[in-house]
């Protein structure tokens, strides 16, 4: 799997097509989209519509990103050093992106070489963020169940993900 830095000590978890067509329904311009989620609600809003989820407080490095899900495991309980639960994902490209938060400064610079793609299908999805080692490699397990139908968000913003 590749691997990508936590840049601003952290990543964002995203839909592309939802995140873009939020930001033109509520006229927010340009590429640092960054400001909108630390200056006003849209931040909020934006995560709790299941759009995109910040994944914060992490240690500056690299880190891989694994899918998991209907039980499966890339991380036994031994392994996750950092946990949260009670997010809500929408997929409608049947992917999932994942890039360091600092690229939200300037989204044209999200590219292949510094972001990642999992594919999954389209629906709806809770989602269990699980952080911790596996063979010397920093890891983020994503477990995601999917669901008929939107699921009710309880995920904590201020939760920091910084493990060893």
């Amino acid at each position: 799997m590749k691997k990508i830095f936590s840049e601003l000590k952290g990543f964002v978890i995203y839909n592309p097509d939802l995140l873009t067509k939020y930001l033109l329904e509520h006229n927010l311009p340009g590429t640092n989209i960054l400001k909108y989620f630390v200056e006003n609600e849209h931040g909020d809003e934006i995560t709790k519509s299941g759009i995109a989820i910040p994944v914060i407080g992490v240690e500056e490095g690299y880190y891989s990103f694994y899918l998991s899900n209907h039980g499966e495991q890339i991380l036994t309980q031994e392994e996750v050093a950092v946990q949260s639960q009670d997010w809500i994902f929408q997929s409608t490209s049947n992917e999932v992106k994942i890039v360091g938060i600092g690229y939200l400064k300037d989204i044209s610079s999200i590219n292949d070489q510094n972001s990642v793609s999992i594919p999954i299908e389209n629906g709806w999805f809770s989602l269990k963020i699980h952080g911790g080692m596996k063979n010397g490699e920093r890891i983020f397990e994503l477990n995601m169940q999917k669901q008929d139908f939107k699921p009710i968000f309880n995920g904590d913003l201020t939760t920091e993900y910084y493990y060893g």
